[in-house]
């Protein structure tokens, strides 16, 4: 089968027509939010779609925009383009030296003491490595050419090294999500670049608190993901949740989440609710198609004897993969989710016993854990990966 299983499809497509939302209509937005004011939900296919709904369309749209350092060091620095050249085949070193001083502050942001320079022969570059304690940079210089022609990075940055404009506009989207935190990160930057591969540099900033994560590119928000107060979650949301999991378990009760996270990258943002003994609900945050339910009570338990756990190990190898299959399809198909389980290739993890991935080209791996009765008590479709 060459199609793509249903829920990958309306994922991939989400629920919002394409139209000209710009950075102050987003704000716009934002701040209506904020003052409180009630918008009415858009609609898709019957479905009437909360502030949490519009908040995420809001914070991918703004993604999709970026807040660009217009003016600041990463403002579209793109490798040799940004270098003088020579067709005379020699470069002057010193001017070597200079170009790649420059490409560490443009890319870096700050400067960092020279370590050494290696003059690489053979592959007519000049290699200069900068070290400020364990943050380092090394540029790769053609002799040839002048131009920078690769250049790794690892740096941590201090908040002042941080463009405000990323990290407020982050802030307010994360906020009007239902995040609650104060948002006091630890940032870092990575590079790695090579001009025979890449056609730009692509400098990925990430800004890590305890409770939410944002990365960039190129001063352009990429991906974000924070913990989400349980009390701004729509109420439809909440019970599609219970009922997802009371599917797995139907022994569980009407408990309510106790924590929310809230991933949100591309085209469509991953909602996660967790529940009392570990269980959990994934959903995907504007359709709540079902990406993944975990209830370790259904867990047939780990024994303490290792004689017992070996015996137990090679019975959980011996389940059959057509029962594994068998479980999966029912299971899903209980979902609304018709994957076409046929096309996938099954692999069990022989150093973890009772674990299994189901997998496909072109579509994302689905993850499962299950007992020695063949009863799946997990599974996952790693829409993130």
């Amino acid at each position: 089968m060459d199609n793509k299983p249903n829920w990958y499809e309306r994922a991939e497509t989400g629920p919002f027509e394409k139209r000209g939302f710009t950075a102050a209509h987003a704000e716009n937005v934002i701040r209506t939010i904020r003052e409180g004011q009630h918008r009415s939900a858009r609609k898709r296919q019957g479905t009437r779609y909360t502030k949490t709904a519009v908040a995420v369309c809001i914070a991918l749209t703004i993604a999709g925009l970026g807040w660009a350092a217009a003016d600041g060091p990463l403002s579209g620095y793109r490798g040799k383009d940004n270098v003088s050249s020579t067709t005379a085949g020699v470069v002057n070193e010193a001017k070597m030296r200079s170009t790649a001083d420059k490409a560490m502050l443009d890319m870096v942001g700050i400067s960092f003491p020279l370590e050494y320079a290696d003059h690489q022969l053979k592959k007519k570059q000049i290699l200069y490595s900068y070290r400020s304690g364990y943050n380092t940079a090394k540029i790769w210089i053609s002799t040839e050419t002048g131009a920078m022609v690769r250049a790794q990075v690892n740096s941590s940055l201090k908040p002042g090294e941080v463009d405000e404009k990323l990290s407020d506009g982050a802030r307010a989207v994360m906020a009007s999500l239902g995040y609650k935190g104060n948002f006091a990160y630890s940032a870092s930057r990575h590079i790695d670049y090579d001009a025979a591969r890449d056609k730009s540099v692509a400098i990925q900033t990430t800004l890590s608190a305890e409770d939410a994560t944002v990365g960039l590119i190129n001063g352009e928000i990429a991906v974000f993901s924070c913990e989400i107060d349980v009390g701004t979650l729509d109420p439809g949301m909440v019970e599609a949740g219970i009922k997802t999991l009371k599917i797995l378990n139907k022994n569980r009760g009407n408990s309510s989440p106790i924590g929310a996270y809230l991933v949100v990258k591309e085209k469509g943002g991953v909602l996660t609710l967790r529940f009392s003994g570990g269980a959990s609900v994934t959903l995907d945050n504007m359709v709540r198609v079902v990406y993944g339910v975990s209830d370790p009570a259904l867990f047939d338990g780990k024994s303490d004897s290792a004689s017992v756990q070996a015996q137990r190990d090679k019975q959980l190898l011996a389940v059959s993969e057509q029962k594994l299959r068998s479980e999966l399809e029912t299971l899903t198909s209980a979902y609304d989710l018709h994957l076409g389980l046929e096309d996938y290739q099954f692999k069990k993890n022989p150093k973890a016993p009772g674990i299994a991935t189901f997998t496909k080209p072109g579509v994302p791996d689905i993850k499962i854990s299950y007992n020695v009765s063949g009863k799946i008590w997990n599974f996952l479709i790693d829409v993130l990966k």
